[in-house]
């Protein structure tokens, strides 16, 4: 008696990709907690002396992956701020343009001439440390500006 094999085909597997298309990653994936200028620590070299900026900026978490909030720590000259602050301003359309506030000033022209004495003073540096702070936030924490100038945001916090 012969007998009858049977066979039964496996279900096809359907894959979904639930990440969102290219054209919507813009800020949305990535959305900043919060944003601290911390303390500068003043570096000496041969001919000159200036100081380095504590940067902390906290993500705010995307899908489930967890409860926690990445932070990244990076250090930046007052030099490397104006730079960013160019290359963003060449990035976005005139309409955006005037939410990028103004960095604090540099030393006046008066206390030039007693340079190392006004830059590394502790009021002078406070105010400038809340004053680049409040450009990061206001840069940073809004999505219009991150959707049009995301790799200009993304150079700046990578080197």
């Amino acid at each position: 008696m012969p007998q009858s094999i049977q066979f039964l085909a496996p279900e096809p597997i359907n894959l979904v990709n639930n990440e969102p298309p290219a054209d919507e990653v813009t800020g949305r994936s990535l959305r900043f907690k919060y944003i601290t200028v911390g303390s500068c620590t003043i570096v000496n070299s041969q001919n000159n002396k200036f100081s380095v900026w504590q940067i902390e900026v906290a993500l705010s978490p995307t899908g489930t992956s967890g409860t926690g909030s990445p932070h990244i720590q990076i250090y930046k000259r007052y030099t490397d701020f104006e730079l960013f602050r160019e290359k963003l301003l060449r990035s976005l359309t005139p309409a955006l343009r005037p939410c990028i506030p103004q960095l604090p000033p540099k030393v006046s022209w008066y206390e030039s001439w007693h340079y190392s004495q006004a830059n590394f003073k502790s009021s002078w540096l406070a105010r400038r440390r809340a004053g680049l702070e409040y450009f990061l936030n206001q840069v940073l924490l809004n999505d219009k500006v991150l959707a049009e100038a995301l790799p200009c945001v993304k150079e700046f916090l990578e080197k």
